[in-house]
């Protein structure tokens, strides 16, 4: 690897819902192991959330880096349907070490307090669904200014062949 400096470092906010498929994990990791990648800290988000977070923390683990801090976002949707209760990857480190004791629904709140103590500095990254982005920039309207950049990778809005996102 090339040596870099620290000071080029982008520092990450990654919103997720790992453990549905194995899109965010394989995202998950090259952040990890990205060099001018800062990542700051995990939400996660839809269903079972603190199942997600143990996702996370596994691939963290195996990458070396167990000071990422995760937090449990919102397990349901804003409004109405089905959202994604289910995490099927859990069953593939459910016997490795983990915590299951994150508090739900945290996530926003730590976003929020990040964000603000670092304006202007941040790049939030949600690949998963949008529920803890709007609970975020609802309760802080002044939240997508204080930001460096929003980038998101929904998902499916219009899914006539029956197409997976990733």
């Amino acid at each position: 690897l090339r040596a870099f400096d620290m000071a080029n470092q982008i520092p990450v906010l990654l919103d997720t819902d790992i453990g549905s498929d194995i899109d965010d994990a394989v995202a998950l990791t090259y952040l990890l192991r990205q060099p001018r990648c800062e990542l700051v800290g995990i939400s996660t988000v839809s269903g079972e959330v603190r199942q997600r977070a143990a996702c996370a923390e596994v691939v963290c683990r195996a990458a070396g880096r167990a000071d990422v801090p995760i937090y449990a976002g919102a397990a349901g949707p804003l409004l109405h349907g089905p959202g994604q209760p289910h995490v099927p990857q859990y069953a593939a480190i459910r016997a490795l070490a983990h915590r299951l004791d994150r508090q739900e629904n945290y996530a926003v709140h730590w976003m929020r307090q990040t964000i603000r103590q670092r304006p202007g500095e941040i790049v939030l990254l949600s690949i998963g669904p949008l529920t803890n982005i709007a609970l975020l920039f609802a309760l802080d309207p002044e939240i997508p200014r204080l930001l460096k950049g929003f980038v998101s990778m929904a998902g499916v809005f219009f899914n006539p062949n029956n197409q997976r996102e990733w």
